[in-house]
């Protein structure tokens, strides 16, 4: 192995090993996943309110009837590109919490993602999660860097699906550094380099046809090879910042959302881990009331978040937000997103999450 090698795999396990090794699983078998559906999904062609007559003056072109959704409540349909998470609701095992947001919403993309992942503080609130407990992240997609996961004293491990796998060492030289590294003045090197060469051994597996595809279809296959490094994951896809054309642009986004959160279900179900995992899906913004001249929505306010998990608690949360009564041409928020951050941490994690979110928000009781 050369020294491009090394510092390549070194670049797989974060900058934050060589500074503090966090790979010990902690105890206690429940993780959290989140995936970022980045672009401001419109929430309103997500779960949609098909027999509001305002909805349909407001969209006269992208208002989606009856036939083009799944009926779950009175008026309220998920869009159909959704079908393969249908399943999951009808178990009771998906959470919908209507019009998630914050009191003073921002339309950029950068500073509306740097919200929602530093929960208003300074740094990332999975990375103080992280800081606090011991525990470690990752980052599983083709993305920068993810602001959520990362602190001054924490860095995610970081993998890109699809990469090509690095070459693992031969048994005796792997024996060899390890001891090397062992007689140091830096002990845990010689563990980050036996945990780099299992990192190794477990990229490998993801290679080939069943890692090709949709990015988060790849992304969460990898994850589920990767679950006993971590305890939280965090997983972004894009495709859903639709100014124009969105009935095409937003049904394929959804299409390789359901499909891959299907498929990565099944595969916790097939492994036992259904009741010791939730998933968080969400979005830094939603999308406007009226729909714009190119036959799209442009960057707006509330809008659904999503919860699965076989301790969820499955229905739907709040009222459908007004669609008269607005905020700036909005809908206006019902939750605060930090009220589902409190609930996952303090009733989920067990974790205290005043210091973590730096204040009280109420919490939502969503398990069963």
């Amino acid at each position: 192995m050369n020294r491009r090698q090394f510092l390549q795999g070194l670049t797989l396990l974060g900058a934050g090993a060589l500074v503090r090794p966090t790979w010990a699983l902690p105890s206690g078998p429940r993780k959290l996943v989140l995936v970022h559906l980045f672009g401001g999904n419109d929430g309103l062609n997500t779960l949609v309110p098909w027999s509001d007559p305002d909805y349909r003056k407001a969209r006269p072109t992208l208002a989606l009837s009856r036939d083009q959704v799944l009926p779950i409540a009175s008026g309220l349909g998920l869009h159909a590109a959704l079908k393969p998470l249908l399943p999951l609701w009808e178990r009771g095992k998906m959470a919908i919490f209507q019009g998630v947001g914050c009191s003073q919403p921002d339309r950029s993309h950068f500073v509306s993602s740097h919200l929602w992942h530093t929960a208003g503080g300074r740094e990332g609130w999975l990375g103080r999660l992280a800081d606090t407990q011991g525990w470690q992240t990752a980052q599983v997609d083709q993305e920068s860097a993810c602001e959520a996961l990362w602190t001054p004293a924490q860095s995610p491990l970081c993998v890109h699906p699809g990469q090509p796998p690095l070459d693992q060492d031969p048994q005796w030289m792997q024996q060899a550094l390890e001891g090397l590294y062992a007689g140091s003045s830096s002990p845990h090197l010689g563990q980050t380099y036996k945990q780099m060469n299992e990192l190794k051994s477990k990229l490998a597996r993801c290679q080939g046809e069943d890692w090709q595809g949709p990015p988060l279809r790849a992304s969460l296959r990898t994850l589920l090879e990767l679950w006993s490094m971590a305890r939280v994951f965090h997983v972004t896809v894009g495709g859903f910042d639709t100014h124009g054309d969105q009935d095409k642009g937003h049904r394929q986004a959804l299409t390789e959302v359901a499909q891959a959160l299907a498929e990565f279900y099944t595969g916790l179900q097939a492994k036992g881990l259904e009741n010791d995992t939730a998933i968080l899906v969400y979005s830094e913004f939603g999308r406007r009331v009226q729909e714009n001249a190119s036959q799209g929505t442009d960057h707006g306010g509330a809008a659904p978040l999503f919860l699965l998990g076989g301790r969820v608690q499955g229905k739907l949360y709040g009222e459908h937000p007004s669609l008269t009564r607005l905020q700036d041409g909005d809908l206006k928020c019902h939750w605060d997103f930090r009220q589902i951050y409190a609930s996952l941490l303090e009733d989920w994690l067990a974790t205290d999450s005043t210091s973590i979110l730096g204040g009280r928000f109420e919490k939502i009781p969503c398990w069963s």
